[in-house]
């Protein structure tokens, strides 16, 4: 089963997503669904927080928004939402190549603010329990029959205390290994059916291990605290937990239990902080939501329980996995290509055709590979670099025309980047066999060629000439589209541009020739050939990706 990484940004994106999902849900269906419902949601959403991975599902609605985008956007082209852009794709790092872009600095800013953002929320929730704790240290034991009574009936692995203080107003549970509920001192101990209430509602917490979902739930409010959204799912999901324990408290007592339980809470003037994570207080935090939902508790149904099934499942998956890729996506050699493996074959050294602006080469400057920006040309050891290959790290460009050294990584056994070395002829020869026979190293590397108004830098089409198509550009007949106006193709010397169906043309492969133009001002691709039917020529607007295995399988 393949998993998705995904970077704290995307967590917190999907979180946001999912938890509108079931705000959206909790408004309509409150007090029609069993409480417990909302509560294994809020838990869903809170390990969609805190797991840096998913699932790829095609029931995922991100699978369903992404298809249903690219469909609208690209008609007729597929859902292949992976493909690069034809200018990130096809850019060469031949000479003129320019430095990587240096975002160290506004990633390190940005992780210093989210860990100083992450280390405050942290020591707010801290230093409260600790108050509070200090506090919940001063309570002295309870001697009373009727309280031990209710212990001795509810027996747990985990030992339970009953304590009371004259700090609190309102009952409340701390504590994971021995939980402790907290009373008020001022409670009326003769009161049997309050204390029945008070207690039972805290056990059920205790039962629950409630304090610890409420931890749980805190860590991903410091992870996220820049997120809205999860400050929204934080509150509610604590009102959730007090309503799931009130409806329990209602079951088990009856119907007839509603309006004295309710009067209960009234009662209890009860005030709390809701952002507390290690305690679960029996208050009036939300009363009226509280009281509202216990007066509507309703008796559990075959298809009350149904529902909230169908609707944990069916948004669970929804918003839990990420987005699918459509089964009309490329081969693997195809997507090869497209992507341009960082891992190639080392044996090949055709890292040419790898995108140098997907490349961080600042790890090889402490071993001598320099950028020097007058010459736009990197260097090693005060040489300008011809070759160079770093097939494990999916790094490597070449300069033909003004490099005097060829280089190569120098990795261990285990391909950790431990220098840089000069490499054999053999190894530059063979990299560049292909291009010698084109006859492109006896091109000048500055050489531009123009095209009505419009230059066509010959770095661009050099790496097309990689695999094995000539373009218009090479030959010098940068008129060559003349020879399909027949077929709808305009040239427009206002502005320099080749037209068809009012639009630029990005690229033109005509692979029977062999000819290629490129325009990066260009928004189609159109390819021509002969119609198997009735054997007439064609013209046909293709995709990005048909264009890339156009060139492909020119090859």
């Amino acid at each position: 089963m393949n998993l998705l990484q995904m970077n704290l940004l995307q967590m917190s994106f999907s979180g946001a997503a999912f938890i509108t999902a079931v705000v959206t849900i909790r408004a309509v269906a409150i007090n029609k669904l069993p409480k417990k419902t909302f509560l294994v949601l809020w838990e869903l959403v809170i390990l969609r927080l805190l797991i840096p991975f998913s699932i790829p599902s095609m029931f995922s609605i991100y699978t369903l928004v992404t298809h249903s985008i690219f469909s609208t956007i690209l008609p007729g082209t597929g859902t292949d939402y992976n493909i690069p852009t034809m200018q990130g794709l096809f850019v060469t790092t031949q000479g003129a190549e320019q430095p990587p872009t240096d975002i160290s600095s506004s990633v390190s800013m940005w992780f210093i603010v989210w860990c100083a953002g992450v280390i405050l929320i942290a020591l707010f929730f801290v230093i409260s329990y600790l108050r509070c704790l200090i506090e919940f240290r001063t309570a002295l034991p309870v001697h009373n029959l009727y309280v031990e009574k209710w212990l001795a009936e509810r027996p747990l692995k985990r030992p339970i205390l009953v304590r009371q203080s004259d700090r609190i107003t309102a009952p409340l549970t701390y504590g994971i290994f021995r939980p402790v509920i907290l009373m008020p001192k001022k409670i009326d101990w003769n009161n049997g059916k309050q204390l029945l209430y008070v207690l039972s509602h805290e056990y059920v917490h205790i039962y629950r291990y409630d304090t610890v979902t409420k931890l749980i739930a805190t860590l991903a409010l410091c992870i996220h605290w820049f997120n809205p959204f999860v400050w929204v799912m934080y509150i509610l999901f604590n009102r959730d937990i007090e309503l799931a324990c009130d409806e329990s408290v209602i079951r088990q007592f009856g119907e007839k239990s509603k309006s004295a339980y309710s009067l209960m809470l009234i009662n209890m003037e009860a005030t709390k902080s809701g952002l507390l994570p290690f305690c679960n207080n029996f208050s009036k935090n939300a009363i009226e939501e509280r009281i509202t939902a216990i007066m509507k508790t309703k008796k559990i149904t075959i298809f009350s329980l149904v529902l909230a099934s169908l609707i944990v499942v069916g948004v669970g998956t929804a918003f839990t996995t990420s987005a699918q890729a459509n089964n009309n996506n490329p081969t693997s050699e195809e997507q090869e290509y497209k992507t341009i493996n960082a891992s190639e074959n080392a044996s090949d050294h055709n890292a040419i055709e790898t995108s140098g602006g997907n490349v961080d080469y600042g790890i090889y400057e402490e071993y001598g590979l320099i950028y020097d920006k007058n010459s736009k040309c990197y260097t090693y050891k005060g040489n300008v670099v011809r070759f160079f290959n770093d097939p494990v790290g999916g790094a490597s460009f070449t300069n033909f025309f003004t490099g005097t050294v060829d280089i190569e990584a120098e990795r261990d056994t285990n391909d950790k980047l431990i220098g840089i070395r000069e490499c054999t002829k053999e190894i530059y020869d063979r990299h560049t066999e292909k291009y010698e026979n084109s006859g492109l190293k006896s091109m000048p590397a500055s050489t531009s060629i123009e095209s009505g108004d419009e230059k066509v830098n010959v770095d661009i089409i050099q790496n097309y000439e990689s695999y094995g198509v000539e373009s218009g550009a090479k030959t010098g007949n940068m008129n060559t589209l003349q020879d399909y106006e027949s077929y709808g193709i305009a040239y427009h010397p206002e502005d320099g541009h080749w037209y068809y169906n009012d639009q630029i043309i990005g690229m033109f492969i005509d692979s029977e020739k062999p000819i290629i133009y490129f325009d990066d001002s260009g928004s189609i691709y159109l390819s021509i050939a002969e119609n198997s039917e009735n054997g007439v020529m064609e013209i046909k607007e293709i995709s990005e990706a048909e264009a890339q295995k156009l060139l492909r399988d020119n090859n």
